[in-house]
């Protein structure tokens, strides 16, 4: 059976830097014995270790790509690898996370360590100033990332409340 690790990144103390870590959180209902969840806060070259024996790897955290507020970025890995590296995921003054996730997943296919599938969802960010609440425009994107994530690839239907 195909293993799928879902991993959501950025600061839970940081606003809208923290919108992976939300998602994930509400994409633990579809969490299974081949679907793992994990917060990954910010993790850099940790990555490399959660890449390991997985089959697919989606990613979802804040970026800065100059978008509208909540625009929603879908990247696949190794084909938009140099476009992640030019976004705020790079190692340069404007990433948010020690080593960036496009040095990360550079680094990782230099070693030939990607998992078959990496697919990444960026979520345009307003602020990343200390904080708890995210911006409005991020926090109405995470319910459309959570559904895209679950339906194109997961292929499962999105729970809903029949009460």
């Amino acid at each position: 059976m195909p293993t799928i690790k879902i991993i959501g990144l950025g600061n839970a103390f940081c606003a809208d830097d923290a919108v992976g870590i939300v998602v994930a959180r509400q994409l633990l209902p579809y969490e299974s014995p081949s679907v793992s969840i994990i917060e990954g806060g910010l993790a850099g070259l940790t990555l490399l270790h959660e890449m390991e024996g997985t089959d697919k790897l989606i990613l979802i955290d804040a970026v800065s790509s100059q978008s509208e507020i909540g625009t929603l970025l879908r990247f696949t890995i190794p084909q938009d690898l140099d476009t992640i590296g030019q976004l705020a995921w790079s190692t340069s003054g404007s990433s948010t996370h020690d080593w960036g996730l496009g040095a990360a997943l550079t680094l990782a296919e230099t070693l030939s360590e990607l998992p078959p599938s990496v697919v990444i969802y960026g979520i345009e960010i307003a602020t990343v100033q200390q904080g708890f609440a995210l911006s409005p425009k991020v926090a109405k994107a995470i319910q459309t990332v959570v559904t895209r994530i679950v339906t194109e690839e997961l292929g499962e239907p999105t729970c809903t409340n029949s009460n």
